[in-house]
């Protein structure tokens, strides 16, 4: 998977119809700063522009050519007024996100502004028009207001447009469920048909068979490939035996095979429930946490929602991880975040280390895992989760990552801190209802995530 597939933007412009009979030569004036437009917007996106349009024919024309090209976005912007009504019913119905971009020609008005800059330069108020009747349609729609050859502008809809395409993309993720969700473990519980609906992730449920046959199917040429891609990458401790290492690397093959064989986005996996099958001598502990490296969600104990949430925030950013909060340190105003034994290899500080580890809390056989501490920086946290109603909604915060490494630790896993009082902030997740599993991100991606809950038209709580 690629995280940085290139956006796809519808340009509607608009103008007044009355003002091709009135002022004949502003069309082609605005056409040309539509072309200067259209290369800014080059710069970050695949842009598809029919022309500067005035009458309902020509918007739904627009919308038409948009649809053909699969845009993930539709940029508005008034090259002049124009009568909202013209483009009402065909936003209306866009399968597309919408932007209103609310920008003008001229940066300001000089000493020199004229009549004819005047005419140039006054679509904001068509923006209003269009704005308010949007409202009052229930169409929902971003907005960026800011000249067009700024940095700033031109980076809030780059965001609008990543946030689009990550939308789009998981309305097509394909989660692999191994196993069940942990028993009585309630807060990843969902209706997968309104998962579906409201998320976009379709949920295939892989027999154990499956699996297992892949299993057995292993060729030994490429299980001693990865024990020796592994020695290369990682410190192996030597308390793990050739044969344990080899039977790790099989379960990995195994797993990359129906990943690959399906189609999946991302996996959600109870281990416990391999772990109790003969057929499985070890568990895929490195092996997940290599394909989290290498982009695909994941969700422990076989949540689809932090599966989601790790496939979206990869899909939006490039690169995420799951962990989930363990220990309070109240002297430190931190949290230990770490998990069984899954975690994005980019987020590690220094070399990491390939471990001995005895299955899962009491089940399944001696397995190889990766462990690491993160290296520290800034980091968003995000929690996909399902609030009153059934509705999915996101809980999100910035926090920076401690430079501290666990004594003993066979986990990735690090030291966080979030940019709040910690009482503050756990008192607030607990309030909004988050739940125990959660994504990281490098930097802040607040402003990102932002966006991409509205394309998604999920609520979204910042703490």
């Amino acid at each position: 998977m690629t995280a940085n597939t290139k956006p796809r933007i519808g340009l509607l412009g608009l103008m007044l119809q009355l003002y091709d009979a009135s002022n004949p030569e502003l069309r082609p004036n605005q056409e040309q700063f539509a072309g200067q437009l259209v290369a800014k917007l080059a710069e970050f996106a695949e842009v598809t522009f029919t022309g500067i349009v005035n009458t309902r024919t020509g918007v739904q024309q627009a919308m038409a050519a948009f649809a053909a090209a699969e845009v993930d976005l539709i940029v508005v912007v008034h090259f002049s007024y124009s009568p909202s009504l013209i483009a009402m019913q065909a936003l209306m119905h866009a399968s597309r996100p919408v932007v209103l971009f609310n920008t003008q020609r001229k940066r300001g008005l000089g000493d020199d502004f004229s009549y004819q800059d005047v005419l140039e330069n006054h679509g904001m108020h068509g923006q209003q028009d269009l704005a308010n009747v949007l409202v009052r349609a229930g169409r929902s729609f971003g907005v960026v207001t800011g000249y067009w050859e700024d940095e700033a502008t031109l980076r809030e809809l780059a965001e609008w447009a990543q946030a689009a395409v990550a939308a789009r993309r998981m309305r097509a993720a394909e989660i692999g469920l191994i196993g069940y969700p942990f028993q009585d473990m309630g807060d990843f519980g969902v209706d997968e048909t309104a998962f579906m609906q409201q998320i976009g992730c379709h949920v295939q449920h892989l027999g154990l068979d499956e699996l297992a046959e892949a299993v057995q199917q292993a060729p030994e040429t490429d299980l001693h490939a990865i024990v020796a891609s592994d020695r290369e990458q990682f410190d192996i401790s030597p308390e793990l035996a050739e044969q344990e290492h080899l039977e790790s690397a099989r379960a990995e093959w195994a797993l990359r095979q129906v990943v690959a064989q399906r189609g999946l986005d991302a996996l959600a996996i109870h281990y416990e429930v391999l772990g109790a099958d003969p057929r499985f001598p070890a568990l895929p502990f490195a092996g997940v946490t290599k394909l989290i490296t290498e982009g695909i969600g994941f969700g422990g104990e076989g949540d689809i929602t932090s599966a989601a949430a790790v496939t979206a925030m990869h899909y939006l950013t490039g690169m995420s991880t799951f962990t989930e909060m363990f220990c309070m340190d109240f002297d430190d105003g931190a949290i230990l975040m770490s998990h069984f034994a899954e975690g994005n290899l980019h987020f590690a500080s220094g070399k990491p280390e390939l471990i001995r580890r005895e299955g899962w809390v009491g089940s399944g056989g001696v397995s190889s895992s990766i462990a690491f501490n993160f290296a520290p920086g800034p980091v968003t946290m995000v929690n996909l989760t399902v609030g009153a109603g059934g509705r999915p909604k996101l809980i999100a915060t910035t926090a920076e990552v401690l430079d501290y490494a666990l004594p003993e630790g066979s986990t990735p896993h690090c030291k966080l801190r979030p940019n709040c009082e910690l009482r503050v902030f756990l008192d607030a997740y607990l309030y909004y209802g988050g739940s125990h599993h959660v994504a990281l991100v490098r930097g802040d991606e607040l402003p990102l995530l932002d966006k991409f809950a509205a394309v998604m038209e999920l609520e979204l709580f910042i703490i």
